[in-house]
């Protein structure tokens, strides 16, 4: 999927890492009390961020479809995708514990999951980055015969 001529994955993916990087910073200040407004401000910034990791994720699968099906950048693209599907389901989960109704998970518990999306999230980044610098996948002109 491009956009005048450029990928639109690749545009879309700062946008996520940022956001769920801002909300794991104000989930860990709200578990340590240190902010007022953490709270708050994790709560938006991870809504957003999910938002727009399913814009991403949407165009990650349109270039999915531009990697030969039996090839090593296939199998990382897999992974990637894996790891980007559970990172999302985790900031999922730390949102849904933050705004249940009457929040009975404890700001640490929520600020875990957000930790371990965030961690898993380099994970799955490093193999995106793989895709571009090792695959040139997004870079080189690929299509399919």
């Amino acid at each position: 999927m491009r956009f005048l001529g450029h990928p639109v994955h690749p545009m879309l993916v700062h946008f996520p890492i940022v956001l769920w990087t801002i909300a794991v910073i104000a989930y860990v200040a709200n578990a340590a009390g240190m902010i007022e407004a953490a709270d708050e401000i994790a709560e938006y910034s991870n809504g957003a961020g999910l938002i727009m990791a399913l814009l991403a994720m949407t165009a990650g699968g349109f270039e999915l479809r531009t990697i030969d099906s039996r090839s090593e950048a296939m199998r990382v693209a897999t992974s990637h995708m894996m790891f980007m599907a559970v990172v999302w389901f985790c900031f999922l989960a730390a949102l849904l514990l933050q705004v249940s109704p009457g929040r009975s998970a404890s700001p640490l518990v929520v600020a875990s999951c957000a930790i371990a999306g965030f961690l898993l999230m380099i994970a799955g980044a490093r193999l995106g980055g793989r895709l571009v610098y090792d695959f040139g996948v997004a870079v080189k002109s690929q299509s399919k015969p």
